[in-house]
Formats: structure tokens, sequence, C-alpha cells
């Protein structure tokens, strides 16, 4: 079964949502078979809103990406969740 890196730009819901708080959030609620390296960026968005740059490895299963997009969205401070990036590897 092959593995997929898909890099995301999460988007903060305010200015004042701290990013190292939403960054912590998620790495608690993203599943074992998810990986989610190190070295999250922080980068500017628009008005302020800040976004989290972060990279996810997970195995080649149909509905993965999306199941871990919508525990992305469900974490509280983040308003969306943007692919930047995806490859096979």
């Amino acid at each position: 079964m092959g593995r997929f890196l898909l890099v995301y730009i999460i988007k903060l819901a305010a200015p004042e949502v701290d990013p190292d708080e939403v960054v912590k959030k998620v790495r608690e609620v993203v599943p074992d078979n998810i990986e989610m390296k190190e070295g999250t960026k922080v980068v500017p968005l628009f008005f302020g809103i800040k976004g989290i740059e972060a990279q996810f490895i997970l195995p080649e299963e149909e509905g993965l990406q999306e199941k871990l997009e919508d525990i992305l969205r469900s974490v509280e401070g983040v308003s969306e969740v943007e692919v930047k990036f995806t490859t096979r590897l």
C-alpha cells in the first residue's frame, strides 16, 4: 500500500487564536495511522489572520484524506483547511 504526503494550510478563525495551541490540539486528535511531521510553520494570510503550514503522511486508503480534513476543521480555532501540496511517497 502506498503513502501520501499532504501539506495543508490550516487557517485560524481569528487573529487572537494562538497557533501553538492549535498545533497542540491537532496533534492530540490526529489518528494513529496518520503521522503529523515536525516543523509546522506559522504563515501570515490576511487582515491579521494567520495560518499553520503542516505536513501529514498517511496511508493510501479510500476516504482517509477527507477524514483528516474533517478532523482538522473540527479543532477549536480552525476556520478552514486548504491543501497546498500533495505527492505520493
